[in-house]
């Protein structure tokens, strides 16, 4: 019923744009869209607290067959999500659709709208043709988004580019779910997971791949991710949260729910997830620290971060299919966890970037600085964003990335090599991403942020617009409780990982020491006292450790970590500090000016800019990136005037995969257009020798 109410919001709230003047129209939209988001959400967790399957709708069409919508507590967490994410991003949509007349206001509004409810059906789709129906939809939306300001060039590439890419990983995952659908004897989704077991290894492995590289490219896995940037760099800037923090979550969602049933009786496919994902993660990072369009760079970063996901994604079903349900579980929690936290602190920065871009009117980092200062609340909460996907504690991004990377070192437990290499391999390549990634949110607020503007946009920057600053300022709160509260948030999703597969690891993730009668061994108890897990147990509102214990092992703590604790530690110190400097202060103190060598005052352009931060980057992957350099000269004459280096840098995707594909087709396309051009003998003789070659088939069949 929620959902009948929500779908009916959703075509309501873009109509009531339409009506004349600007701010109560905008006002009842925003009111029955965000109420629609929020109806969506109170649904989605119903779905989660259900636990289980519930049919919603259930219909078979002429010849197109069953067109089927569940109910399931994974498509409710996906619900939750994109639901939030809309509901935040909404109040900047409406303001932004003001700047256009009645009509393109509306229908602004209604291809963002179209876009959540696509998305829903997704998440809600129970038979391949509800799948890919909803999946086309969402597709042609997201596609509508980035190319609203059709009057730009940009736009409009970027937007051929994405439809052109979405629609060659449809087909490959139409190819996969039909192969599949065959083998099972059911379009049924629910039905080709029960029927996975029976099947060809080999059919299962060609579907799987099709699968994971054919939806994985709406999530920007390797190879088909180069349209991420290109879309999220030029859509309109209030769209570019939910591009990001919502829709990248559908290839997500589409290889857990038909990848995981295969992966989990095909280990090689959880190893190829895993080092994609892990691939992907270092190669988002890499191109993202030489990025100075701040939209460009926080869509790079989302390719890093799908990565991250993808890897525990990966992990975890490897874990389970080589006989570790409870290791697998454990992954599986944090690639879930980090999907969670990516879509919050992505949405977070993309927001902020959408409100620096209307208040300064540019997103050029080189052409930013000193906003801290004109923008203190925009600047805290978009620095919050930063240290969060930066994944420093005690915010989210630390708790699903170090569970992710402790987990990946339990691959002592299987014993075959090319395993543990593998796992080594990708927890190397995750260590040095996150290494990067600290880097990068470094250089972001510094540049944007921090020290003298470097431009009169930067330096008459106005105020943000309180659509980006409050939903900031909540976003912002949640990152911050999401890493507090992972013993809480972790055994939902270990409910979820346990419908993946088939073991929740909660218990030895979260470890009840509180409750009488407890779950946890007395010797476990004993084991982890040491370290502080019972600390606090007469006082503390919830369970503040997270740790990964073994039973039946002389050892049985793996590993330990509490944001909570981390937390109350530093506001300790900090407080501490604070208190310390005051009582100093208090003292006579001497103020004399400083040497400044003769520099009486710093100007801008002395200051580290985003492409001076990077070049240490751009040094050490000089032979990564193979950039193109471009050299400008400015003459008088036989004078040389000026001369300028540019760097022209191809993602390693188009230069190694695309752009060779793109020659191979014109040349095949070429071979084949000679065929058109020639005589009516040469014609004649194609259709002659086809008639032959149909004729041998025929009769090689009928002598059978």
């Amino acid at each position: 019923m929620l959902y009948i109410i929500a779908y009916l919001l959703f075509a309501a709230g873009p109509l009531l744009a339409l009506i004349p003047g600007r701010r109560i129209p905008a006002l009842l939209a925003w009111l029955l869209m965000s109420s629609a988001c929020v109806l969506a959400g109170i649904q989605g967790i119903i779905a989660i607290a259900a636990g289980q399957s519930l049919p919603l709708i259930t219909l078979s069409l002429p010849i197109i067959g069953p067109f089927d919508f569940v109910q399931t507590p994974l498509g409710g967490l996906l619900i939750l999500i994109t639901s939030s994410v809309f509901a935040v991003a909404i109040p900047f949509v409406t303001h932004d659709a003001n700047l256009y007349a009645s009509g393109r206001r509306g229908l602004f509004l209604a291809i963002t709208m179209l876009t959540l409810a696509s998305m829903i059906g997704f998440f809600l789709a129970g038979s391949i043709v509800a799948f890919i129906f909803c999946w086309e939809l969402a597709a042609l939306a997201i596609w509508g988004l980035i190319t609203f300001e059709t009057r730009q060039s940009k736009p409009v590439a970027a937007g051929l580019l994405t439809l052109a890419l979405s629609e060659l990983g449809s087909l490959a995952g139409l190819v996969s779910l039909l192969l599949l659908a065959s083998a099972a004897g059911t379009p049924q989704l629910t039905g080709i997971a029960h029927a996975v077991p029976e099947m060809s290894p080999t059919l299962l492995m060609v579907a799987g791949l099709l699968a994971f590289f054919g939806f994985g490219m709406k999530a920007g896995i390797i190879p088909l991710n180069v349209w991420l940037p290109a879309a999220h760099g030029t859509a309109p800037r209030s769209t570019s949260p939910i591009l990001s923090g919502a829709t990248l979550n559908l290839g997500l969602y589409a290889f857990l729910r038909i990848d995981a049933p295969i992966a989990l009786h095909q280990p090689h496919l959880g190893l190829i997830i895993l080092s994609s994902g892990a691939l992907t993660a270092l190669i988002g990072i890499i191109y993202a620290l030489v990025e100075k369009d701040m939209k460009r760079l926080l869509a790079q970063s989302s390719v890093e971060n799908m990565g991250i996901a993808t890897a525990g994604i990966g992990a975890g079903l490897t874990f389970a299919a080589y006989g570790h349900p409870l290791l697998g579980g454990a992954s599986m929690v944090a690639g879930l966890y980090h999907m969670i936290n990516h879509s919050t602190f992505k949405t977070l920065l993309f927001l902020g970037a959408g409100g620096i871009d209307a208040s300064t009117g540019t997103h050029n980092l080189d052409e930013l600085g000193g906003l801290m200062k004109r923008l203190p609340a925009l600047g805290s909460f978009f620095l919050v964003g930063a240290f969060a996907i930066a994944a420093l504690p005690p915010f989210n991004g630390f708790v699903s990335e170090w569970l992710l990377l402790e987990s990946l070192l339990r691959v002592v437990e299987i014993p075959d090599i090319p395993v543990r290499i593998t796992f080594a391999l990708s927890g190397a390549l995750l260590a040095l991403t996150s290494g990067l990634a600290l880097t990068c949110f470094i250089m972001l607020p510094g540049s944007a942020l921090m020290g003298l503007p470097r431009s009169t946009q930067a330096a008459s920057a106005k105020k943000a617009p309180l659509t980006v600053v409050l939903p900031m300022g909540l976003l912002a709160l949640l990152a911050l409780l999401l890493g507090l509260a992972a013993t809480l948030v972790i055994p939902v999703l270990s409910r979820l990982a346990a419908t993946l597969l088939g073991t929740n690891p909660t218990v030895s993730l979260v470890p009840d020491f509180f409750h009488i009668p407890s779950q946890v061994p007395m010797a476990i108890r004993h084991a982890l006292d040491p370290i502080g897990a019972s600390l606090g147990a007469a006082f503390l509102p919830l369970r503040s450790l997270v740790v990964m214990h073994l039973d039946q092992t002389p050892a049985p703590v793996v590993y330990a970590m509490s944001t909570l604790l981390t937390f109350v530690v530093l506001v300790l110190m900090l407080g501490s500090v604070w208190i310390l400097v005051r009582v100093i202060h208090r003292r006579r103190v001497t103020r004399n000016t400083l040497w400044d060598a003769g520099l009486t005052q710093l100007r801008p352009e002395m200051t580290y800019t985003a492409t001076t931060f990077a070049a240490p980057v751009r040094v050490v992957f000089q032979g990564f990136f193979h950039p193109l350099i471009e050299e400008n000269e400015e003459r008088h004459g036989a004078f040389v005037l000026t001369r300028s280096y540019h760097q022209v840098i191809t993602n390693i995707s188009e230069r190694l995969v695309i752009q060779p594909s793109i020659r191979v087709a014109l040349y095949i396309a070429s071979r084949l257009a000679k065929m058109h051009k020639g005589h009516v003998n040469t014609y004649a003789s194609y259709i002659l020798i086809a008639m032959v070659v149909v004729l041998v088939i025929v009769a090689g069949a009928g002598s059978r």
